[in-house]
């Protein structure tokens, strides 16, 4: 019972390291963000819960990127309302006022659930999202 318990840690530790091992640089704000639109940064802070989970974020039915555990991503937006969501077993999402010049922190997180990790997505204050994604590092976008 102890060696199957020891191999499966050893498993999880091995799928979490691989998951950090794709992201790209530490965070850096973009430079500039178009005339008329804003930035939604989407990032996760690194948590053992839920490592080796990631999860699509979408706008209204658009795909953006799969966020994994430590990472971030800036999405350029245009001003409106958009729901923003994620969904594994379960669904989250916000709706966003966008405002153009403004930048907005989108915040994700893996709960626990039956079969997999349980996405969440909550809108955080600016000066919140400024500090904790500074420990995230780039998604590549592919």
């Amino acid at each position: 019972m102890k060696v199957l318990r020891s191999i499966l840690l050893a498993l999880g530790l091995l799928a979490a390291l691989a998951g950090c091992a794709s992201l790209g640089p530490p965070f850096q704000p973009l430079a500039s963000v178009p005339s008329g639109k804003a930035v939604v940064y989407f990032y996760r802070p690194s948590s053992f819960v839920g490592s080796a989970v990631s999860f699509t974020v979408n706008a209204g039915e658009l795909p953006i990127i799969s966020l994994s555990n430590g990472g971030y991503f800036p999405y350029i937006a245009a001003p409106g309302r958009i729901s923003f969501w994620a969904k594994t077993e379960a669904e989250s999402f916000v709706i966003i006022d966008v405002e153009p010049g403004l930048e907005y922190y989108l915040k994700g997180t893996v709960g626990m659930g039956i079969l997999v990790g349980r996405p969440k997505l909550e809108q955080v204050p600016a000066a919140m999202g400024r500090l904790e994604i500074l420990d995230c590092k780039l998604i590549p976008f592919r």
